[in-house]
């Protein structure tokens, strides 16, 4: 029987690719290797109407796939892990093994409305692995400066503070060279450097922040300014029940951006006039600090959504 629409599920671990296909429920594996994923490709490429290729982040190993996937034009989307865990649950699946797992990614694409990932160059590709060694960098100066401020002074703890000292010395050094790479990378891609420009635009946005915000919010300027604020995690959400009317809360989303955009958030309300007025409003009408801070971040990734979608429009129109 001939199908019109295709859902492959591919789950992903460090050494092997398993995929599912609804709705031929067909199976196959192959290995996480450059040639396993030539061998993928090769075989969805065979396949008429793929609709999605539907996967979830794995901390990298996903890397190799989604590249070859993308490079032979195949719609991938990356999915919520744990809202793909919760859908299983929900249809009833308890088990779980890599085969399963392949079904249920295929099972989710298939009744789910899913986002398919926008295809990165390769600069965009480095600075968002330049990104994540600049976060797990700046994780381990805080443990070490913490290691720092519980030493006593005592003989032991000075040669222990000499130790940390030098740690401290190489990983500050080595975060700095990665701030450098950062920048070379804007500058040597004009698209990125382009979108860097329009993120800068706004007072309080800084070459870092832009950085943050290009590899890990690809999505800006791509999607409406309620679906972003869900994204970043500083939409409001409802908790009402019957007469019940619940304090609004904000969840989810992706905390290394909106911890990003907290800092950018403080320097924006001192310098940008519009978001400072916007911030006295909100603290004159009674707000808490940081209900105003919140609705601030909001505010800034609206504006910044809008900038972008203004500079897409008028890229594809050139």
């Amino acid at each position: 029987m001939a199908y019109t629409t295709r859902f492959v599920g591919l789950d992903i671990s460090k050494s092997s690719l398993d995929v599912c296909l609804l709705p031929d429920e067909e199976r196959a594996s192959f290995p996480n290797t450059v040639e396993g994923c030539a061998n993928l490709v090769t075989f969805l490429a065979s396949l008429a109407a793929t609709e999605r290729v539907i996967l979830e982040p794995t901390g990298g190993y996903e890397r190799l796939a989604v590249a070859a996937l993308q490079a032979a034009g195949l719609p991938v989307a990356k999915v919520n892990a744990r809202q793909v865990r919760q859908f299983a649950r929900a249809c009833g699946q308890l088990s779980k093994t890599d085969s399963i797992d392949a079904f249920v990614l295929a099972d989710y694409g298939r009744r789910m409305h899913t986002r398919i990932l926008p295809e990165r160059s390769a600069q965009s590709v480095l600075l968002a692995q330049l990104v994540l060694r600049y976060r797990q960098l700046s994780h381990m100066i805080v443990q070490e400066k913490n290691r720092r401020e519980k030493l006593t002074g005592g003989e032991a703890d000075t040669l222990s503070r000499d130790w940390i000292e030098q740690t401290l010395h190489f990983l500050c050094g080595q975060r700095q060279t990665v701030v450098d790479e950062m920048a070379a990378c804007l500058k040597a891609d004009a698209d990125l450097a382009a979108k860097a420009e329009v993120l800068m635009s706004l007072k309080g946005i800084g070459m870092r922040t832009a950085c943050f915000l290009l590899a890990d919010l690809p999505e800006l300027g791509l999607i409406e300014k309620a679906q972003i604020a869900k994204l970043v995690g500083v939409a409001p959400l409802n908790r009402d029940s019957g007469q019940m009317r619940g304090k609004r809360m904000i969840a989810g989303g992706r905390g290394p951006i909106r911890d990003a955009l907290y800092v950018a958030a403080l320097s924006a309300i001192r310098f940008e006039p519009a978001i400072r007025a916007f911030n006295a409003n909100l603290r004159n009408r009674g707000k808490p600090g940081k209900l105003a801070i919140v609705a601030v971040i909001r505010k800034i990734v609206v504006i910044l959504n809008a900038r972008m979608r203004d500079h897409l429009t008028k890229t594809l129109a050139a």
